[in-house]
């Protein structure tokens, strides 16, 4: 039995820490799939919108924190209840957001407190893993599912005080043990071994400072929150240590957007699904495309007799197949002209994002204004890219002296190109060359030698 609690408490720990530092990694990003699960016409919790960066924080640190008990054996009634518990909320969230179904319709609540009907905002991924590992809600519901056997032994073991704080041989075996699982999981699939690193050091302290102070549990999760919060503010100070979006450096974004016909693959299936009512009976049925077209040639069936109720009609992925990782990015100037085409064929050019122009960090404005000239004394064109409108981009440019004009995109598209506002990409012939958050922004003369490289 306490083989089987110890293989159970190295699985579930080193899983939790390897989800929770994906996150930490790309803490922003978290924070955006938590929008759209507080959408109004999602969960329907818009008040948390504000809050939605500290929400983030305080779930992937303590998932990390979490894991790292688990393997120490720190405090066991505390950490399997609360694994427990997100273990089963996450699968609830899961399933729920599985059930949704875009063309449905339901009733919500505005603001103002007046109802409305609409479809409703479905979360296509789960943001378990964040960009890593892309899971639908339902295979992250079956990830939980799986997960539950290990988590209630555990559980079950803690309550009935067979769980205690590592001594030393469990501390080697559990050390290394979960050293090797995490560096298993993260070789397979997330091809980062940063977390390998991370629970190595994270368990060592632990280790030492269980050593040090006498077993006091207190000080051992003081000492591993503090690596937890050096990790996260480098990563929200700077950019995530590893890149998983389409537009990561050296990606080439023309390349991204191809379609699966034009590369020669399998695109996605898909199925139209069309209800049908008798207007006679009243009888309703469903078929799809493919079953409506042989109704619609069987000489014995009365077609006219049924109309497709068309606020019922729905669209199903039938089968998987390759999809551009990215679908939706486009440029446009001032005056509404597409610009896309243009400055993904400019040989050189610099797009300083700053989706949103009132909450942008603008204690640098000024040495970005001096670097944007030095580039297009060069001749390499920068553009500033926002959400704002033409009248907002120029009292913006008047107001910090920037001399480069503005560009339009969509928000959601700014947001994944670079995890800063303001942030800075370099992209060469469409290929992004480098990236740096408003912290990194370097100096033009330091940067040009080595041609803005990394």
């Amino acid at each position: 039995m306490k083989i089987l609690i110890t293989v159970c408490r190295i699985l579930v720990g080193s899983l939790f820490i390897v989800s929770g530092l994906i996150k930490v990694n790309d803490v922003l990003g978290f924070s955006y799939k938590l929008e759209e699960y507080f959408s109004l016409k999602a969960l329907g919790f818009p008040e948390l919108m504000p809050y939605v960066l500290p929400i983030a924080i305080f779930i992937v640190i303590g998932e990390v924190l979490l894991g790292v008990a688990t393997l120490l054996g720190a405090w066991p009634k505390l950490t399997s209840s609360l694994i427990l518990f997100m273990t089963l909320f996450f699968a609830w969230l899961t399933y729920y957001t599985h059930s949704c179904d875009p063309h449905s319709l339901a009733i919500f609540v505005g603001k103002d407190g007046v109802p409305f009907i609409d479809n409703p905002d479905c979360v296509a991924t789960c943001g378990c893993f964040g960009d890593a590992i892309k899971l639908t809600p339902y295979q992250s519901f079956l990830k939980d599912i799986f997960l539950l056997p290990f988590v209630l032994p555990f559980f079950i073991a803690a309550w009935f005080n067979k769980v205690k704080l590592n001594g030393a041989r469990e501390d080697i075996i559990i050390g290394l043990a979960s050293v090797a699982a995490v560096a298993f999981f993260c070789y397979n699939w997330t091809h980062w071994m940063f977390p390998v690193v991370f629970t190595a050091v994270a368990f060592s302290i632990g280790v030492i400072i269980k050593i040090r102070s006498g077993r006091r549990e207190w000080m051992m999760a003081i000492g591993i929150l503090l690596i937890c919060v050096l990790t996260q503010h480098w990563t929200l100070r700077h950019l995530p240590l590893k890149d998983y979006r389409p537009y990561a450096i050296g990606n080439n974004l023309i390349e991204k957007m191809k379609t699966a016909e034009e590369l020669n693959l399998a695109p996605p299936q898909y199925m139209v699904y069309y209800t049908l009512k008798n207007e006679h009976t009243g009888d309703t049925m469903v078929v799809n495309q493919d079953r409506f077209v042989v109704l619609y040639k069987d000489t014995t069936f009365n077609i006219k007799e049924w109309k497709i109720q068309k606020e019922l009609t729905k669209t199903k992925k039938v089968k998987d197949g390759y999809e551009p990782p990215i679908t939706d990015f486009m440029a446009l100037d001032m005056d509404g002209n597409d610009m896309t085409d243009s400055l993904l064929a400019a040989p050189r050019v610099f797009l300083l994002m700053v989706w949103d122009l009132k909450s942008c960090s603008t204690n640098r404005l000024k040495e970005i204004a001096k670097f944007a000239n030095k580039a297009q004394a060069d001749g390499i064109k920068f553009y500033g890219f926002t959400t704002a409108s033409y009248d907002e981009s120029e009292n913006f440019r008047h107001e910090y002296q920037l001399a480069f004009p503005f560009l339009q995109g969509d928000e959601k598209v700014l947001k994944t190109m670079i995890r800063d506002n303001p942030g800075l990409l370099y992209l060469e012939n469409a290929t992004v060359v480098n990236m740096w958050s408003n912290a990194d922004i370097p100096d033009y003369e330091e940067a040009k030698p080595v041609d803005f490289k990394p």
